[in-house]
């Protein structure tokens, strides 16, 4: 059974739950607080939820049904979930059913005044309707919904939750003012806008984000991108929340990773600005063993096309030759992000040290002295995939393809089947958009 993970003291709840029954009206005055490191479980069963509902005497609720889990982006920003737990009568939000068994069902987000088993009182993010992001949507109204529920805001750009009219799956909608991209390199940037989107249409792999749609409207200079919603939230908010990461978790994601690399880097693709934030969970926060995909192709490039020398990416987790800027860059910048993040998983962020100032040497003895200070130290072939990835010199590491073949990732006797049962895992909560 999955525990719980346990809360700081003190902690303010990010939404609080309030038990309802509809069939009498019967309202508990009770509030169940939902924390940001809890996963909060409902069913019959005493041992294995937070809230049981042992009184049920039709059993409509089974004995695991759903459970209700916050997703942390910035310390202000909260995103709470309902996910189905293969329940045998289904979860409903608003009167529609959002999973039920057998199948494996991802998180649902939760918007203000949003009513499932339980009422959900949430903290609201959202932006005003009377915003001109959304005024111009009523073209394609009949195809997808978006709504006022914003996911993130910068300068050019507002991420909000839609919904597709047709099936009412939710999707996330990327929406970029044009005519605010200003200044002497303003068609540049422009034009590296429309190629994020025309790199994400050509991709179709389980371990890359979903494209779904792409509308621009030249009179009114607004983009809108609709994506799939990852509704486990990102791998920094799944380190932050777990706090330590389990030496076989991070191989499955590192390996999900990896496939997602490979598939990119063989479409003649470098992602370029690979980082924990830019890694997302399609289920839920607590299903590592389920579908992880690459995102945000924004500071992607084609080598092909193009010599690679402009800087991109995030300080962190750039590799030697964006600081040096001495040669042109090549796939082999992702391999050593790469390694940053496997090293991040490993340590739990225990690290702050700028990897690509140091030589190999110096790695490999800070990488062996952080890794002397873990309680549960990692695998010797853990410890030998971080540094095939974080050589200074591009040409010693490791491609995505041998990435694959390492000794760390490969199936062997001992998990072969454990990883082919994932692997199935992860093919059934993906199809290929038609």
């Amino acid at each position: 059974m999955d525990q719980d993970i346990t809360r700081p003291p003190q902690e303010i709840p990010a939404a609080y739950l309030h038990l309802v029954d509809t069939r009498s009206n019967n309202q508990s005055q009770q509030l169940y607080p939902v924390y940001e490191r809890q996963i909060f479980k409902i069913g019959r069963d005493i041992r294995s939820n937070t809230l049981a509902i042992d009184d049920d005497l039709e059993m409509m609720v089974s004995r695991n049904h759903c459970e209700v889990y916050v997703v942390v982006y910035e310390p202000t920003i909260n995103h709470i979930y309902v996910r189905d737990r293969k329940s045998s009568n289904g979860t409903l939000v608003n009167g529609k059913a959002i999973g039920s068994g057998p199948d494996i069902s991802p998180g649902y987000l939760l918007q203000h005044g949003d009513q499932e088993e339980c009422k959900v009182g949430l903290p609201s993010v959202e932006i005003s309707s009377e915003s001109p992001w959304l005024n111009y949507y009523q073209l394609f109204a009949s195809k997808y919904r978006i709504t006022d529920h914003c996911l993130g805001q910068g300068a050019e750009a507002v991420v909000c939750l839609a919904n597709d009219v047709e099936t009412g799956k939710q999707l996330v909608c990327k929406l970029i003012n044009l005519d605010k991209i200003r200044g002497k390199n303003s068609q540049d940037d422009i034009r590296r806008k429309f190629q994020e989107t025309d790199i994400l249409r050509q991709l179709q792999h389980p371990n890359i984000l979903s494209y779904v749609d792409a509308i621009s409207s030249p009179h009114t200079l607004v983009s809108y991108t609709f994506t799939e919603l990852a509704a486990g939230g990102d791998l920094m908010s799944f380190i932050m929340q777990r706090g330590t990461v389990k030496e076989s978790e991070s191989r499955i994601i590192i390996r999900q990773v990896v496939q997602g690399l490979d598939y990119l880097h063989r479409k003649g693709i470098v992602h370029r600005d690979l980082k924990p934030e830019n890694i997302l969970l399609a289920c839920s926060p607590k299903i590592t063993h389920h579908r992880v995909m690459l995102s945000d192709f924004g500071t992607s490039a084609v080598p092909r096309r193009s010599r690679m020398i402009t800087n991109a990416g995030t300080s962190g987790y750039q590799a030697p030759e964006f600081v040096s800027n001495s040669q042109a860059h090549t796939a082999a910048v992702d391999i050593w992000s790469l390694g940053v993040v496997a090293f991040t998983l490993l340590v739990s962020d225990r690290h702050d040290t700028m990897l690509n100032r140091l030589d190999e040497e110096e790695i490999r003895q800070y990488v062996k002295r952080i890794f002397s200070y873990l309680p549960r130290k990692p695998s010797s072939d853990a410890v030998n995939f971080v540094r095939s990835c974080l050589k200074p010199d591009p040409l010693h590491r490791i491609s995505a393809r041998e990435a694959k073949k390492h000794k760390w990732l490969r199936d062997n006797k001992k998990n072969a089947e454990l990883l082919k049962r994932l692997e199935r895992v992860v093919l059934s909560s993906w199809k290929p958009q038609a």
